[in-house]
C-alpha cells in the first residue's frame, strides 16, 4: 500500500507549532521531498484561480504555497517556479513572485510553446499541453480539494489532467460527456447561463432561442450548473468516458516524469461545492480538514475522498434550494450524482498507482 501522510487541521494546543503551517513543513521533512527535488529543476502545478476578473478566495492560501516552495529550495532543488494556466491578475489573490518566492509563469499566455500527446480514446484523439512543465525534471502538483460539477470533484488528478492542457483538449476531454439540450418551455431568460459560461460561448439569438457557438465551448457545463429552472441538461451522457479520457492523459503525463520525479499534495481546507474555476467561493461543505501528501497520485485522492465524511456536511455549504440525492456512497456523489472514486480505478487499471494506502499522522 501506498504511503499517505496527513496533518490535520485540528489543533491539540494553543501554540503555533500544533496549527497547519508548522505541520505542513514536519509533513514535508518526513515524507522526504528531499529524496525528490534535491539537485532538480522543479515546476509546481497549482490552481491560482480564475480571471483577473473574477472574486473567488477559496484557493490555496499563499502562506502554504510560500511554505512548500521554500522547503523545495532548502532541499536543494537547483530551481523552482509555478505555473497554471494563466496568472494574469493573481496579484489580486495573494500570488506574486516576492510573496511566494519563485517565479510564476501562465502555460497559455501569448507566445507560449504547447506540446502533444496522442491520447487516441474515441473521439479524444490528441492533448495538447503546456511547454513549460517540460523544462522542469519534477512535477510537484499541490491541489485543493473541492466538489466539481463535472469530474465529481477536483483534486490532485483533475489539477494535472484539466489544469496543463489547452481549452481546446478540454473540450475534447468535456466532449466526452456529451451535448447540452436546451428547454425552450422552462427556461426564464434570467442570462445566467450567458454570464457564466468562461469562453463567452452561450448566447440567445435575436429571436429568443439559446445557442451556444461549440468552436469555443469547452463543455465545462457550466451553464447547465447555474440554470436554476433545469431548462439545460446534459444528452447522451457518457461520464465513464469522461473519466477514461481524463485518466489516460494523466497517465501519459505522469508517465513522463516517472514516479521518482513526481510527489502530490492536497489541501482539504474550504472545500466548497463547486471547483474554484467559477471565479466565486461558496461556504465549506465540512468542517476543514487539514493537508495530505503523498508519492502516489491515486492513493492520496483517495484518502482525501475518505476523510470527507456526509454525516459532515454544513448546511450552510449547499446552495439555497440544493436538493441532494438519496442515491450514491460517497458526499460528492450524493451532491453532483457522480461516483467521484471512478477515476481512481481508471488509473489504477493504467498502472498509475494504487488505491490502497496507509495514513500516517503528522503531529
Amino acid at each position: 500500500m501506498s504511503l499517505v501522510y496527513f496533518a490535520t487541521a485540528k489543533v491539540k494546543k494553543l501554540a503555533v507549532e500544533f496549527t497547519l503551517p508548522p505541520k505542513l513543513q514536519r509533513m514535508l521533512d518526513a515524507a522526504d521531498l528531499a529524496q525528490v527535488v534535491k539537485g532538480k529543476k522543479v515546476c509546481i502545478k497549482l490552481h491560482m484561480g480564475a480571471k483577473a476578473e473574477k472574486l473567488g478566495f477559496t484557493t490555496i492560501h499563499p502562506l502554504f504555497v510560500r511554505i512548500l516552495v521554500d522547503k523545495v529550495k532548502e532541499a536543494g532543488a537547483t530551481s523552482v517556479f509555478l505555473v497554471d494556466e494563466s496568472v494574469d491578475g493573481v496579484e489580486k489573490r495573494g500570488y506574486s513572485e516576492k510573496g511566494i518566492g519563485a517565479p510564476l509563469i501562465g502555460l497559455f499566455r501569448e507566445g507560449a510553446w504547447t506540446r502533444t500527446f496522442d491520447i487516441n480514446f474515441k473521439s479524444f484523439d490528441h492533448a495538447d499541453v503546456g511547454a513549460d512543465i517540460f523544462k522542469a525534471d519534477v512535477l510537484l502538483v499541490f491541489s485543493h480539494v473541492k466538489g466539481h460539477g463535472d469530474c465529481g470533484f477536483g483534486g490532485a488528478v483533475k489539477n494535472i489532467a484539466m489544469g496543463c492542457v489547452t481549452e481546446k483538449t478540454r473540450q475534447k476531454m468535456h466532449a466526452l460527456e456529451g451535448g447540452i439540450t436546451w428547454d425552450e418551455n422552462k427556461c426564464k431568460k434570467c442570462m445566467r447561463c450567458v454570464e457564466e459560461c468562461p469562453n463567452k460561448a452561450a448566447k440567445f439569438t435575436d429571436d429568443g432561442k439559446f445557442s451556444i457557438f461549440w468552436h469555443n465551448c469547452k463543455y465545462c457545463r457550466h451553464c447547465v450548473l447555474s440554470c436554476e429552472e433545469g431548462a439545460l441538461t446534459t444528452s447522451n451522457v457518457t461520464y465513464e468516458d469522461f473519466q477514461e479520457g481524463m485518466g489516460q492523459f494523466a497517465a501519459k503525463l505522469l508517465g513522463h516524469y516517472g514516479p521518482q520525479n513526481v510527489f502530490f499534495i492536497n489541501v482539504l481546507l474550504q472545500i466548497t461545492i463547486f471547483c474554484d474555476c467559477w471565479g466565486f467561493s461558496t461556504p465549506a461543505l465540512v468542517p476543514d480538514i487539514g493537508i495530505l501528501a503523498s508519492r502516489d497520485i491515486i492513493a492520496i485522492d483517495k484518502a482525501s475522498l475518505d476523510l470527507i465524511k456526509t454525516e459532515n456536511l454544513l448546511q450552510n455549504g449547499l446552495p439555497e434550494g440544493w436538493v441532494m440525492k438519496s442515491e450514491g456512497v460517497h458526499l460528492f456523489e450524493k451532491i453532483h450524482g457522480k461516483d467521484p472514486f471512478l477515476l481512481g480505478k481508471v488509473l489504477e487499471r493504467l498502472d498509475v498507482g494504487k488505491r490502497g494506502y496507509q495514513l500516517r499522522e503528522i503531529e
